[in-house]
Parts: structure tokens; sequence; C-alpha cells
């Protein structure tokens, strides 16, 4: 005979968990940035120029 409904859920069950463990992967590792120090100094802005206040307005 046929076994009952239950039964195939159950057993169609531990068929699907088993695949699902198998396909489990790892999570993607995330790749650090190498930045040059002249990236750096650009993203801190220390190569920006600067105003001076002087007699005839602002100057560079």
């Amino acid at each position: 005979m046929n076994p009952s409904l239950q039964d195939q859920l159950k057993q169609w069950e531990q068929d699907h968990i088993e695949v699902k463990q198998q396909q489990k992967k790892k999570p993607p590792t995330k790749k650090k940035d190498k930045l040059s120090d002249s990236d750096l100094r650009y993203l801190m802005g220390t190569n920006r120029q600067t105003l001076h206040r002087g007699r005839g307005g602002a100057l560079k």
C-alpha cells in the first residue's frame, strides 16, 4: 500500500533538509580597500588650498 500523506511529508521534509544543508555557502568576505597615502590625504582634506584674509580680500 501507499504510505499515508503524513509519512510522505515527513520523508519529503527529510530529503529536502539534506539538500538545503548541502547548498549552504559561506557568506562572501568583504575586501579591504587599500588606499595610498595621497588618497588618504585627499579624503581627509589636507591637500586643499587655504584662503588667507588679506588687505584686498581673501587670497590663495
